[in-house]
């Protein structure tokens, strides 16, 4: 997508012109499907780890539970690193306590 962009050059004003837009946006919604299906794919994949598993690498069965309130085509990996280092700080935060 970002080929697309770079091959319409923004105007004097600093704004693309209306058909990189729409062209962005047409490519957006026809890779739609794909980001959907790697998306549960991903989730999916976790949601098969045992607790232990889960454990090992930083996260919870409610943070697996939690993406299910996200955008279907969000990449979920953000949300589980935030979710995985907010529980690190806390840990930090009682163990300094």
């Amino acid at each position: 997508m970002t080929g697309f962009t770079a091959a319409c050059p923004e105007d004097s004003r600093g704004h693309r012109p209306i058909l990189a837009t729409l062209g962005a946006l047409f490519v957006r919604v026809l890779l739609w499907p794909s980001r959907v299906m790697e998306a549960r794919r991903t989730l999916s994949q976790l949601a098969a780890f045992s607790d232990h598993e889960l454990r090992d690498i930083g996260l919870s069965r409610q943070d697996i539970a939690d993406l299910t309130a996200r955008p279907l085509d969000e990449d979920p990996t953000a949300h589980l690193v935030e979710s995985r280092d907010a529980r690190a700080r806390s840990r930090a935060h009682l163990s300094a306590h």
